[in-house]
């Protein structure tokens, strides 16, 4: 099953290095129904000869950069001829001053020029990209190679941003998603080196042309790493046993594909879907530098017309993606139908129409620890009847209580954010107003939902905000706006996850709202089978999604999670297939893989500064890790509550919320009508289920809230109206709700607890 392809399709600036990576993205940009419209290149100043791609450049220069190649860049002209694509060049200059992982990490506003990193190298790209967009005012995206540099992709996406161009980065995680389909039946596939047999598998032709690892000597040099058929094969085979010697097998698979800075390379051919001439070199010379170092030193580049024979019919549909759900999350929903037989006919859930004008209190709900700090049900109708202007007055007592603290905070301290609206048309206006709150980096994960009348009366947006008390340097963010195969990208202002400390070595991460858009077209998933069919798709694709995101933060296991469906005839079906999945994905069998074969992958920023507090680093991570789980525990499926609410995201009818952990021990308990998930004793994680909801049930739960030491967070799901004082923490208006097997609920509460906190 893989993605499907958008439309309408983008025009596309690609940026080349003359790298395999930079050049088989195009060929995804054209596969995914995208038109590349120019190449865009930075080069090293240019200080004795034009860069015209003469005979004589041999001693070009090759300066140390983390953020593009440069080794061959004389060669680069001739990708407008060899191509047919307007090139546009421009020099390097300044250096990487900003060597932080996130790019302007400590900018006060990321959407704004900053003089100070006006030095930096990756400023040079906004000049270069301007004039590309001079001269085709239909650009609106920008491509770039980038497999598992945070580093670079920050960069890019940094500067598309702020030059409104949609960046795509189709390679990225690539070594991590699941084979394409042609890979997968290829039983004499190099296992370790998949993108490179991706690409030999479309004719690509790209060199070795420089060597920086004590795994490849000179003897590799001008080898092509996509080279076809047994040879190809037996040559891949050889670099991954050489980089065997060196590399730790965690990181084989970024080794192979010279992620590390093992080598660069050059590409000089591919499908003449793109490539309408080949490159040919009339000089090569192997030369060695300090430190391992060896490269090619190339003399008379030029382009050649290809031969009837050199011109394989490629196809736009013969570039290979991954295939859309990763095995477990296929056999899972290969399940679903089986799982299903024993599901009861609809019931009609019906509830009264909420008609109290106040049914909740107008002051914001607060709870405190050492750790956190909650904020919730903040609402502003005294500001009028728009969503706009009520977001507006948000922003405002949002900012005023912030600063009112004992220990004032900013917006940048909050982590995750509840956005509840009247209706989903209210989406745009409140966005727009919502951006206004963060500009630096990693802004809070965020879930949105619109709750219709269950809203009080004059209420068109409340927000609950979770705000971290500890050193912003400690957070973990992951904020992916490329567009690629991994997971959809966030361009609106919120992160995928954020991630805080807790005790010792444990922590807290906070995921987004995921809906089941295919990442490579971020349109809506859809099989065009019955109506079944399509929601299990859906409902699989969006836990995946969160699946991948914990994967990405290192979760351990997930503490819980809440899913919002909307409403519909065939709600109890949506529950249950909801609830079959999260149950299955943390059955022991199901997940029960070797967990040695969990793979950080590094960059060469990685290399030199090491893994710094923010930084995220790419893993092929085993989730949940059956290996923490406490002996006692009464059973391994996490809290669970599924929600139905008027209408999600896009148009959604699903969106999976979670909260991970990372820890190395999880506890979880089960009582008739509540589950906990304590992670190494420090945190836990309480769903109640509630199946009548009376005044005095409630009270008794409220009243117990207070005795609680360390309570950071209290949110009570509930199809009733809740009287003003009767719950003390943050409220979810809803139409139904269900807790495990597909229990019907009048409510369900979650309650978040530190312990050892005051």
């Amino acid at each position: 099953m893989a993605s499907k392809t958008p439309s309408p399709g983008l025009n596309v600036i690609a940026l080349v290095s003359g790298g395999k990576d930079s050049l088989y993205s195009i060929l995804h940009c054209i596969r995914n129904g995208h038109r590349v419209v120019a190449l865009a290149n930075l080069h090293p100043e240019i200080k004795s000869h034009a860069s015209s791609g003469s005979k004589d450049q041999g001693d070009e220069e090759d300066i140390d950069s983390f953020m593009y190649q440069t080794i061959g860049h004389s060669v680069i002209p001739l990708y407008e001829e060899a191509l047919g694509i307007p090139l546009y060049r421009a020099p390097i200059t300044g250096g990487a001053v900003d060597t932080s992982r996130i790019y302007r990490h400590d900018a006060a506003d990321q959407s704004v020029e900053s003089g100070a990193a006006s030095e930096d190298e990756t400023e040079c790209l906004v000049p270069l990209l301007h004039q590309a967009m001079q001269a085709h005012p239909e650009a609106n995206a920008v491509s770039a190679g980038a497999i598992l540099s945070t580093y670079q992709r920050t960069r890019i996406e940094n500067v598309a941003g702020r030059l409104g161009l949609t960046p795509l980065a189709w390679l990225w995680m690539y070594p991590s998603l699941p084979a394409p389909a042609e890979r997968e039946a290829d039983p004499a596939a190099v296992r370790e080196a998949g993108l490179l047999e991706d690409m030999s598998a479309v004719g690509c032709d790209a060199r070795i042309i420089k060597v920086a690892s004590g795994g490849l000597d000179d003897g590799f040099l001008w080898d092509n790493v996509s080279e076809s058929g047994n040879g190809g094969r037996a040559f891949r085979r050889r670099v991954v046993k050489a980089m065997s010697r060196f590399a730790a097998p965690e990181d084989i698979r970024g080794a192979v594909l010279g992620e590390g800075g093992e080598y660069e390379t050059l590409a000089i051919d591919g499908p003449g879907l793109l490539w309408k001439k080949r490159i040919e070199i009339e000089e090569r010379e192997s030369r060695t530098a300090e430190g391992g170092v060896a490269y090619t030193s190339l003399k008379g580049a030029k382009c050649v017309p290809k031969s009837e024979g050199e011109r394989p019919d490629v196809a736009p549909q013969n570039v290979r993606r991954p295939v859309l759900l990763d095995s477990v999350f296929a056999a899972a929903l290969g399940d679903v139908s089986s799982a299903l037989k024993t599901t009861q006919t609809e019931q009609a859930m019906q509830h009264d129409a909420i008609s109290s004008p106040a049914w909740l209190s107008s002051q914001p709900m607060h709870r405190q620890t050492n750790t956190t700090w909650t904020i919730s049900n903040i609402i502003a109708p005294e500001a009028g009847p728009g969503a706009g202007e009520q977001m507006t007055e948000i922003v405002a007592k949002v900012q005023g209580t912030l600063k009112a603290f004992s220990q004032p905070r900013k917006t940048e301290d909050i982590v995750f954010a509840t956005v509840l609206l009247r209706s989903m048309a209210d989406f745009a206006s409140m966005n727009k107003i919502y951006v206004s709150l963060f500009k630096k980096p990693n802004p809070p994960a965020r879930a949105t939902i619109a709750c219709g009348d269950r809203l009080p009366v004059g209420v068109n947006v409340m927000i609950s905000f979770v705000v971290d008390l500890g050193a912003r340097s400690s957070r973990q963010g992951l904020h992916v706006q490329s567009r690629s195969y991994w997971a959809p990208a966030n361009i609106g202002p919120y992160s995928q996850a954020m991630s805080i400390p807790l005790q010792d070595q444990s922590r807290l991460v906070y995921v987004a709202g995921q809906i089941p858009l295919e990442p490579a077209s971020m349109e809506m998933a859809s099989q065009g089978k019955s109506w079944l069919d399509d929601y299990s798709l859906r409902t699989t694709l969006a836990l995946q999604h969160m699946w991948r995101i914990g994967e990405a933060m290192q979760v351990d296991w997930w503490v819980g999670a809440v899913v919002f469906l909307t409403r519909g005839e065939n709600i109890q079906t949506q529950v249950r297939v909801a609830w079959h999945l999260w149950k299955t994905m943390h059955t022991l069998e199901v997940n029960d893989e070797d967990e040695e074969d969990d793979e950080p992958q590094i960059d060469a920023w990685d290399i030199k500064y090491g893994r710094q507090t923010e930084d995220v680093v790419a893993e092929t991570w085993s989730l949940p890790r059956f290996g923490i789980l406490d002996s006692n525990a009464a059973t391994s499926v996490p809290p669970f509550l599924a929600v139905e609410v008027d209408e999600l995201p896009r148009g959604s009818d699903i969106e999976w919320q979670g909260l991970g952990s990372r820890c190395a021990d999880i506890l979880l308990e089960s009582q008739a009508d509540s589950t906990a998930a304590t992670a190494d004793g420090r945190y836990s994680y309480t769903c109640i289920e509630i199946a009548s909801l009376e005044t005095a049930s409630l009270a008794s739960i409220t009243e117990s809230l207070y005795m609680k030491q360390g309570l950071s967070q209290a949110i009570l799901y509930t199809t009733q109206p809740v009287s003003e004082g009767s719950w003390a923490g943050q409220v979810v208006p809803c139409r139904t709700v269900w807790g495990r097997e597909g229990k019907p609920l009048a409510a369900g509460v979650v309650l978040q607890q530190e312990f050892g906190s005051d």
